[in-house]
């Protein structure tokens, strides 16, 4: 009866962790105008709102992995939620733009420590044969937190104020908290090795220039520089890692381990495909087909509906059968979809829209579980938080990279004009043209998919199960 009601603790604080993080991150997207109007910000600047925290998850995300792996996951939560907690009281208190960026980024080290820490902590509380399911209810929980972000977010600006959004999330993090240390399980590994500073500082460096080159790529001359030199620091990482004795990224390892690479590349490439359709379907309704900002909201909501909905689904599937085949069709589905999106005009009807999204969302669930599945289930305990860390970095990186290619084909049709009733037509063409380029792109990830093989452990990490 005991192991039972740790289990209910167990998901219960893992499905709450896994909606919290993306819940803090995309809520208060739809609260930028107002936060400009508030301290008279530039664009710009606003957006640095959004890439502090984007850039410091990515940063950390990997080392917070190791750690959790080496002094406990469950300990790791608990730093996490209470930064997050704290720094959502911050800010809602935020008297300034510089101290709200600050504060972000904080966030995102919070954000990161629950990232790898929820699935970590399941995929060693449940045993292979249950797996897929957990890990499909915590995807769900994702895309839930990703979905309400934007609406309640956009319901609280409306009727309250935008500070509101953060003071929200505090009475959600003394929840987790309590939740989490009804825990009495910890997950560490006592024979880990200590963390890989210089390691660590490198990979930071590297995903900083890399992540800030890709999403300033088009608006700052100094970014393909900047992409460029983290390219470089990242192969310097790489020969780091085989010539020390405790990497952080044990490479020589994973080479071996096809299923990781290839299921993490799939992640990265599916990630790039989709994670602008949200941006580029509200211009196209709004701007394009006229349909009002409220109503297009409530049109968006249904890929991450679907997702949620069959995310559980999938995993069960991935469980009877193997995820490279559940993943693989779950890519093809969405890459179909992205094709038949780069053929729509402003003529195209509403319900096939609906329909696409509903389609993409489906597919974005078959493939996402499975995957997350056979990624954790290829390495053995001792690497769940390094795993975990690398579906958080592959989600990362490929967010910023879907957003630099569409920006890059944006204004390589519209130039510096905005969408009016003149340019819409050139805006349809490079949407058309975007979600073309997505389309073939996911379809390069059906194969890297496929290339995994069947999920399986190295004779090595048997062992550790």
């Amino acid at each position: 009866m005991e192991k039972a009601n740790t289990k209910v603790m167990i998901t219960l604080a893992t499905m709450l962790g896994a909606f919290w993080a993306p819940f803090v991150f995309t809520s208060v997207n739809v609260a930028l105008p107002t936060i400009g109007l508030e301290f008279n910000a530039a664009p710009a600047v606003l957006s640095w709102i959004l890439s502090a925290t984007l850039l410091s998850t990515a940063m950390f995300v990997i080392p917070i992995g190791k750690l959790s792996d080496v002094y406990g996951r469950k300990k790791t939560l608990l730093i996490g939620s209470v930064i997050l907690t704290v720094t959502s009281f911050l800010c809602g208190t935020a008297p300034s733009i510089p101290l709200l960026i600050f504060y972000r980024s904080l966030q995102g080290i919070g954000g990161a420590m629950l990232t790898t820490t929820v699935i970590s902590i399941v995929t060693a509380a449940f045993p292979p044969a249950e797996r897929g399911k957990a890990l499909g209810i915590n995807v769900a929980c994702t895309y839930i937190g990703l979905s309400a972000g934007p609406f309640l977010g956009g319901f609280i600006v409306q009727n309250l104020n935008w500070r509101g959004i953060f003071f929200l999330s505090v009475p959600i993090g003394i929840v987790l908290l309590l939740l989490t240390l009804g825990i009495r399980q910890e997950w560490k590994e006592q024979n880990s090795e200590k963390l890989d500073y210089a390691g660590s500082l490198l990979y930071a460096m590297a995903i900083l220039a890399v992540v800030w080159g890709l999403s300033n790529l088009n608006s700052n001359p100094a970014a393909k520089y900047t992409l460029l030199a983290g390219v470089l620091l990242m192969l310097v990482f790489g020969m780091h890692q085989f010539r020390v004795r405790a990497p952080l990224l044990d490479l020589r390892t994973m080479k071996k381990n096809k299923v990781l690479v290839f299921s993490s590349l799939a992640a990265l490439i599916n990630y790039s495909s989709t994670y602008a359709i949200s941006y580029m379907m509200s211009l196209f309704l709004q701007s394009v087909q006229g349909i009002d900002a409220q109503t297009s909201g409530l049109i968006l909501l249904i890929q991450p509906a679907f997702q949620a909905l069959f995310s559980p689904v999938a995993g069960i599937l991935s469980d009877r059968f193997e995820p490279q085949y559940v993943a693989s069709a779950g890519m093809g589905l969405i890459a179909v979809c992205l094709f038949c999106l780069g053929m729509i005009n402003a003529a195209t009807p509403l319900y096939l829209i609906v329909f696409l999204l509903a389609a993409i969302g489906t597919g974005f669930a078959l493939f996402s579980s499975p995957n997350v599945n056979s990624i954790m289930s290829s390495v053995g305990r001792r690497l769940y938080g390094v795993a975990s860390g690398l579906i958080a970095t592959a989600r990362t990186v490929g967010q910023s990279f879907s957003m630099a290619i569409t920006a890059f084909l944006t204004t390589y049709y519209l130039g510096s004009r905005t969408i009016t009733a003149e340019t819409a037509g050139l805006f349809v063409s490079s949407f058309r043209t975007t979600f073309t380029f997505f389309s073939l792109f996911c379809l390069l990830g059906v194969f890297a998919s496929l290339a995994r093989g069947k999920r399986g452990m190295l004779p090595e990490q048997a062992d550790t199960e």
